[in-house]
């Protein structure tokens, strides 16, 4: 799914990751939410920003653009980019209030471990 949410773009627009702020960032595949670097629309140079930013994920922000994410089929691609617009307003919110604790690196390594059966069952 590609896709021009409001909270995704909004951060995408400022060109900054999603840092680990919350544990559902992992739903996205990795410790944070990337951000491509901005080129052109429909160029090669995107392209190749974005798999470099989907590296080892299922979702990243496009630098002054908007958001792209896949999984196994179209409804859970859907379900994830709901996801990760879901979580940039959450941290547009937390910004506002001053500078969100981020969780660290082990302990995001223990919810990408419980993350690969989230919603299983």
């Amino acid at each position: 799914i590609h896709t021009h949410p409001t909270f995704s773009t909004a951060i995408a627009c400022m060109n900054i990751n999603i840092p680990p702020f919350h544990y559902m960032v992992a739903m996205a595949g990795g410790h944070d939410i990337k951000c491509a670097n901005y080129a052109t629309y429909g160029s090669r140079e995107l392209s190749k920003n974005i798999l470099k930013a989907l590296k080892d994920r299922k979702a990243c922000l496009i630098a002054n653009h908007g958001q792209i994410a896949f999984e196994e089929n179209l409804s859970k691609a859907f379900e994830l980019a709901e996801e990760v617009e879901n979580i940039s307003l959450q941290y547009i919110t937390s910004l506002k209030l001053g500078k969100p604790r981020i969780l660290s690196f082990k302990e995001m390594n223990k919810v990408l471990s419980k993350a690969k059966n989230y919603k299983k069952g």
